[in-house]
């Protein structure tokens, strides 16, 4: 099999001067969406003239690209290799058309991230607040990661991740945005309520996991293992929406960042303790990750400053 760069030259020599431009266009839409019908919409094609293009351009490459399948219609390996570079080129001809200016206050574009409900419930609030006062027409939309968190952001398919992410690819650049201890939540009426817990009290308890993939484990049982101690985890669930509601009718304990259980004491019938445990380092942060060639336009600029800014007033 010829490598990338290999056929990326071959393409130069051979294609690039008869290429119609416009087929990468419907190449990145299909990469995005991975269903003809929603790829032609979102560059606003009949789907008879995006399935043509996309004809022409299997003729031109002499690929498949996408093969149908009961998920969708799934890259081929080539087409896997060529999604960066082809995103990365159509966006910086979209930046140059663009120009540098960005108004927010006249701005109605839309900004996706992706991130887990940690984020939405910490930072969204504040964050729709500020924008509602400086760039009222600008959209939020919100994506959940993919199990490999960069791949959205190499297809363009969000602008911005927030994540625990410190250490990523070279391609990315990651800061962080919030650092802070873990907690446990607990009923105002639970047993250990209002006292110092140890970690043989901890361990003693039922617990709530909160987990986005389902597993029923997670850092405290890894410090709980070192310490000889093992926990009962009750129950898992993937986001922490109705967690304050089953926190207040049982006596399972929640272990979660403090601004959440913060977030919750003043939502909710709960109590914040301090847990008897301390996080690993890379669990006490939220990062904010964009790719670095992708993150120069003067829109994305503006949306991380506005993130730092709301940011730096929870932790």
């Amino acid at each position: 099999m010829l490598k990338l760069n290999d056929r990326i030259v071959y393409i130069h020599n051979m294609n690039l001067r008869s290429l119609d431009l416009n087929l990468l266009v419907v190449f990145d839409a299909l990469m995005r969406e991975r269903h003809v019908t929603r790829a032609a919409q979102s560059i606003g094609l009949s789907q008879p003239a995006f399935s043509n293009a996309l004809t022409r351009l299997r003729d031109r490459l002499k690929d498949e690209l996408f093969i149908r399948s009961p998920d969708g219609m799934k890259p081929t390996a080539w087409a896997l290799e060529l999604s960066g570079p082809v995103s990365l080129a159509l966006s910086e001809i979209e930046t140059a058309l663009d120009g540098a200016a960005f108004d927010p206050s006249t701005s109605t574009r839309a900004f996706t991230i992706a991130t887990l409900d940690y984020a939405t419930l910490t930072i969204f609030p504040p964050l729709l607040e500020k924008i509602r006062q400086e760039a009222p027409g600008v959209t939020i939309r919100v994506i959940k990661p993919s199990l490999f968190p960069g791949e959205y952001l190499d297809t363009q398919e969000t602008d911005i991740a927030l994540l625990n992410w410190d250490a990523p690819p070279e391609r990315f650049i990651s800061e962080t945005l919030i650092e802070e201890d873990w907690v446990c939540v607990v009923r105002s009426g639970h047993p250990l309520a209002n006292q110092p817990i140890s970690s043989e009290a901890y361990a003693g308890e039922e617990h709530l996991v909160i987990n986005p993939k389902g597993d029923a484990t997670g850092w405290a049982d890894t410090a709980l293992t070192e310490l000889g101690l093992k926990r009962h985890i009750a129950l898992v669930m993937p986001t922490y929406g109705p967690t304050a509601l089953i926190l207040e009718t049982t006596d399972l304990v929640l272990t979660c960042p403090k601004s959440i259980g913060r977030i919750m004491s003043e939502t909710a019938g709960t109590t914040v303790l301090d847990c008897p445990l301390t996080a690993p380092f890379n669990m006490q942060s939220l990062n904010m990750i964009w790719h670095s060639r992708l993150g120069h336009h003067p829109a994305t600029t503006w949306l991380r400053g506005i993130l730092r800014d709301v940011a730096g007033n929870i932790a």
